[in-house]
């Protein structure tokens, strides 16, 4: 069979969900496939400015919808990620057309992303023209592919399948050993406890719950701060010196970075519950590291870490979970193995697309 798959990026770039469609094509191919993937050959990350992005994905829908309608025959099914938001629609005038199934692959939900991000007005005349847009896309596909429960909530119908991502990274003794030198080129000492948030500092997540507990003074707990985001500024300023900042790692240094740390932070706003997942989780997992989340019970991670029992949650504001955390820190509790096992993740993905490319 003959899989289309569509993303703005694509490897070489580095995007993350560039990764995870390459992991799927690679699984695709090993099974006998043809893949051809559909992305932009603009660099990743290099529109800055809201014009610049609608300008990019303008030109990328445009493309993306004249390869897929001069394709003769049409391929078997089609993938669709959500970058560029809406993109899913190429996919869908194609079956309209043709007939080809196509799943859309939810990395986050659209407009509803906009709006928890305040750029736009929820219930606003444009949200609800977003909002058509996006029930056409979800109408039409075959499968919607979500992050977890809370994402899942979208639809309830039988065509969602729930696939977390997962991780490419893996433990090794080569990257254990990196990870204690880096600790030493860093100056932590090996009785110290390394709480680190290491990635994106944006709008979706939060930081009160890890100041309150760096403001603790907790002896021998140091948190740690690594990435760039909209919302660096106003946390250094909001926290002052309670945090270290070190400098964004490269590629090639990422795992033993994150090994180097003893518990990973990850946070999330309330209201964007359901329509982002942070993938900072499964890459804790995937290096066996416990994780210390800030954020709602009913969110997917808290789920996780409560199945896994793999660290703690402290809800929005709760200053008593932030004593009792605290009391904890010190000695942090063992991770399980990794519960995300990468293979059948990606293997769950591809048994629905053989389905769906031979009309089952």
């Amino acid at each position: 069979m003959k899989f289309i798959l569509i993303n703005q990026f694509a490897p070489p770039a580095h995007a993350p969900t560039g990764i995870l469609l390459s992991d799927l094509a690679e699984t695709l191919r090993a099974r006998g496939h043809e893949v051809e993937v559909i992305c932009s050959d603009r660099a990743y990350g290099r529109a800055t400015g809201l014009v610049a992005k609608l300008i990019e994905y303008t030109g990328f829908y445009a493309a993306a919808h004249r390869r897929l309608q001069r394709m003769n025959p049409p391929p078997d099914a089609v993938v669709s990620m959500t970058t560029p938001p809406f993109i899913g629609l190429t996919a869908a005038a194609l079956k309209k057309k043709k007939n080809v199934p196509f799943m859309l692959w939810c990395m986050d939900l659209y407009p509803e992303a906009l709006a928890a991000g305040g750029l736009l007005e929820k219930g606003g005349l444009l949200y609800r023209l977003l909002v058509r847009f996006t029930e056409k896309e979800r109408d039409l596909a075959d499968c919607i592919v979500t992050l977890g429960p809370d994402m899942s909530r979208v639809r309830s119908d039988c065509n969602v399948l729930e696939v977390p991502v997962w991780s490419r990274l893996k433990l090794s003794p080569e990257s254990e050993k990196q990870a204690r030198a880096l600790r030493r080129e860093r100056g932590w000492a090996d009785d110290e406890t390394i709480c680190l948030y290491s990635g994106n500092m944006g709008r979706a997540h939060r930081v009160d719950e890890f100041s309150a507990l760096a403001g603790s003074s907790i002896p021998k707990v140091r948190f740690v701060f690594c990435g760039t985001g909209p919302s660096k500024r106003e946390w250094k300023e909001q926290v002052g010196d309670r945090f270290e900042w070190i400098d964004p790692v490269a590629d090639d240094q990422l795992t033993a970075h994150l090994l180097s740390a003893d518990i990973h932070l990850i946070s999330q706003q309330p209201e964007w519950v359901g329509i982002v997942e942070p993938s900072k989780y499964q890459a804790a997992c995937a290096l066996e590291r416990p994780v210390l989340f800030a954020g709602p019970q009913e969110s997917a991670v808290a789920g996780w870490v409560r199945q896994f029992d793999n660290g703690w949650v402290i809800p929005p504001g709760d200053a008593e979970v932030v004593e009792r955390v605290a009391a904890a820190l010190s000695a942090p509790k063992a991770a399980p193995p990794n519960p995300f096992d990468a293979e059948a993740l990606k293997n769950r993905l591809a048994d629905r697309l053989e389905q769906m490319g031979a009309g089952q």
